[in-house]
């Protein structure tokens, strides 16, 4: 499981069903991969299971109390304060600051010849959630996206191997990892303390978080501080993976990229698409809810009993690991016809989604809060990204997924991206 999860989580619903008991370790796990069941770890009998204790453990050193990280009463009162700041009317307020980050950095890519995928994509999330979070304070600070990296690689060892040497063990690798978590904490103290003082403020994220009030007042600093990070850094690494596979999936299937390309011309022609724009590029966004189920960045949730259970009818014991597998449930041939192809028609609006069956964010009281960010974030590249040119895959065949603690290639994979004239709105010739 650990070399290989994603093979192993396929062949185990493929050769005993949707719910399969295996051994993990000296313990024992659950795999649950169909709708229904899912459905009850998530939302029905949420109660009857916590977030896995491992995973708490691995992720709380550089996320402690924030909203990925906590439970019960604080996780409640923590998603009644963001959830409102996350909403699809307020996030559209950010479709311009997106879509330049987004045609800046293309103009990179075409300038520096081939470049290394993911590392571009993390760059350009890393400029995109800094600015929405605290303007130009984040986005331009190079030492916090090499922390930031540095912190989620260290994330990826702990969580991916069975012996780890715990943090107070000064290794040299635990030594850099407390370094970059304490410059992070740091940094994002000093932007919430001068927003707090009111020595800085401003129309963003972090702004907004500061403000945010209920029946108990404002958040706490260290509540501040904590969620965030959550959210910044979660953004970062869950959004450049999102654009990777999109990128990627465009590479592998030219057909899709000419259609969601002439939908760009008709609208946009050479420009920036706007609020405005947004729903008159439906195929753009079909294009990234179908790489969202193939390639969604969190495959695969671990929930842990928190009491005697049942799922699907199967007896669960407190303490089991269970393994909640939309990656398993996307690529399954009950669920989704033909399941392995790139088809973003299973998302025109005339076409019904089988119940409980896509859940690319989660679902539940722990679904993602920035789900409505994701989607339109993966709007906007799509269009840009098609509309400003094409973005080739070196050795697109070897390309093969790798669960870490997101959905990540496996090895370094190498792209170019090449620019295009712009074609004039409503893809009319040009006059000569």
């Amino acid at each position: 499981m650990m070399r290989d999860p994603l093979a192993v989580m396929q062949r185990l619903a493929r050769e005993c069903g949707p719910i399969t008991e295996f051994r993990l370790g000296p313990a024992r796990g659950v795999l649950v991969a169909a709708p229904d069941p899912i459905h009850e770890v998530l939302v029905t009998n949420a109660a009857d299971f916590g977030r896995a204790r491992a995973m708490v453990l691995g992720l709380w050193p550089a996320l402690r109390n924030g909203l990925v990280v906590s439970e019960g009463e604080l996780h409640q009162r923590q998603r009644g304060l963001i959830g409102p700041l996350f909403t699809p009317r307020r996030m559209t307020a950010y479709v311009d600051a997106i879509a330049e980050h987004v045609r800046t950095h293309l103009e990179r890519w075409s300038a520096s010849g081939q470049f290394d995928a993911l590392d571009a994509m993390q760059r350009l999330t890393h400029d995109i959630m800094g600015e929405l979070f605290a303007g130009e304070a984040l986005a331009d600070d190079e030492e916090a996206l090499a922390a930031i990296t540095r912190i989620f690689d260290w994330e990826i060892r702990l969580l991916s191997r069975p012996i780890v040497a715990p943090l107070f063990v000064p290794t040299r690798r635990n030594r850099a990892f407390v370094r970059d978590i304490a410059y992070i904490r740091g940094r994002v103290g000093e932007l919430v303390e001068a927003r707090r003082s009111g020595a800085a403020s401003g129309t963003d994220i972090l702004q907004a978080l500061v403000e945010v009030r209920d029946a108990d007042g404002a958040m706490a600093f260290d509540q501040l501080v904590d969620e965030t990070i959550n959210l910044w850094a979660s953004g970062i690494e869950t959004s450049s993976d999102a654009q990777f596979w999109t990128a990627y999936a465009l590479s592998r299937h030219p057909e899709v990229a000419e259609r969601a390309r002439a939908e760009t011309d008709r609208v946009l022609g050479g420009r920036l698409p706007t609020a405005a724009d947004l729903p008159n590029l439906p195929y753009c966004l079909q294009v990234f809810k179908e790489t969202m189920r193939l390639y969604s960045p969190a495959p695969a949730f671990l929930r842990q009993a928190v009491r005697d259970t049942t799922i699907g009818g199967y007896h669960v014991r407190r303490g089991t690991v269970v393994f909640v597998a939309p990656y398993v449930m996307h690529r399954s041939p009950e669920w989704f016809p033909n399941p392995l192809t790139f088809d973003p028609d299973r998302f025109a609006p005339d076409r019904r989604m089988p119940r409980h069956a896509y859940l690319p964010f989660g679902a539940g009281r722990h679904v993602c809060v920035g789900s409505a960010l994701a989607l339109l974030e993966g709007q906007i590249f799509t269009a840009v990204l098609l509309n400003s040119g094409t973005l080739s895959i070196r050795d697109g065949d070897a390309v093969r997924p790798h669960l870490q603690t997101n959905l990540r290639p496996r090895d370094r994979v190498h792209a170019a991206y090449a620019l295009r004239d712009p074609a004039p709105v409503g893809g009319a010739p040009a006059c000569a």
